[in-house]
């Protein structure tokens, strides 16, 4: 399969460094910054560049879109001409609908709406895919998953879930981020030096991820685990509980799904 990203920031250029190290693919990149493309390979032979978006649109089959959301449009327009049932356009702009895809297309392809995370960058990412184009072939799909899959988690969503999914997995990175840094920060105060705060908070929540994944318990049967009866913990938890944290944590979530739909024009 030949794969080409037009946009190599961290979204695009971090799916197509996550491919690098499989060979099965043949990869290409453009962005305005040539050396974005050439930074994503060390030895300079698994992703080539692309001289124009018209160009790597020509060479790849599937042709990933990882531009700003309202530069997809003219984009669409400006490969356009490569175009046809052969190839596939997978877009990672946020809030560009389906249909929207479909008529940039001009509806010579098949098109596809995806939603990575920021952690793509270093393999763990989350991936949404909506698959809701009819003229996409079963096995087609299939492929585009585990194309996915080799960078994380993929799951295939209907689109009316996409807004939730942008919300909760692709914005939230940046809370886990905030919480850390708060923790981070605790650390300091007490005397350690941000350096050892900062690895130590890091391996915690790495830590407690894969707990969650593999215990398949629920988080608040996890948090009991660590509540001590009168001790520390509890002592901490029921402090963020009187001042409504997870409260203010979903409603985070449901700020960013307000301007999620806010930027599709809902």
């Amino acid at each position: 399969m030949k794969i080409g990203c037009i946009g190599c920031g961290n979204m695009g250029g971090g799916v197509l460094k996550g491919l690098v190290p499989h060979g099965e693919y043949q990869l290409f990149g453009h962005d305005h910054s040539r050396s974005k493309v050439e930074a994503l390979d060390a030895e300079g032979r698994r992703v080539a560049w692309a001289e124009s978006p018209l160009a790597l649109a020509e060479a790849a089959d599937v042709i990933i879109l990882a531009v700003k959301p309202y530069q997809v449009e003219a984009m669409l327009e400006e490969i356009r001409p490569a175009l046809d049932s052969s190839k596939v356009v997978l877009s990672l702009a946020a809030a560009v609908s389906q249909e929207k895809l479909m008529q940039g297309a001009g509806g010579l392809c098949p098109v596809v709406r995806a939603m990575p995370n920021l952690p793509v960058i270093v393999g763990k990412g989350v991936f949404a895919l909506c698959f809701d184009d009819a003229s996409l072939a079963g096995s087609r799909k299939a492929e585009l998953l585990g194309v996915f899959q080799k960078l994380g988690m993929a799951v295939v969503l209907p689109e009316r879930l996409f807004p939730a999914f942008t919300s909760l997995v692709g914005c939230g990175p940046a809370f886990v981020f905030l919480f850390m840094e708060g923790l981070l920060n605790a650390g300091i105060t007490m005397g350690l030096k941000a350096s050892e705060s900062r690895e130590l908070v890091a391996a915690m929540v790495e830590g407690s991820a894969k707990l969650a994944l593999e215990s398949g318990e629920s988080f608040a049967d996890l948090r009991v685990k660590v509540c001590s009866p009168a001790g520390t913990t509890i002592r901490g938890v029921n402090h963020l509980e009187r001042n409504a944290v997870p409260g203010h944590v979903a409603d985070a979530v449901l700020e960013a799904l307000k301007r999620d739909m806010e930027m599709a024009g809902k």
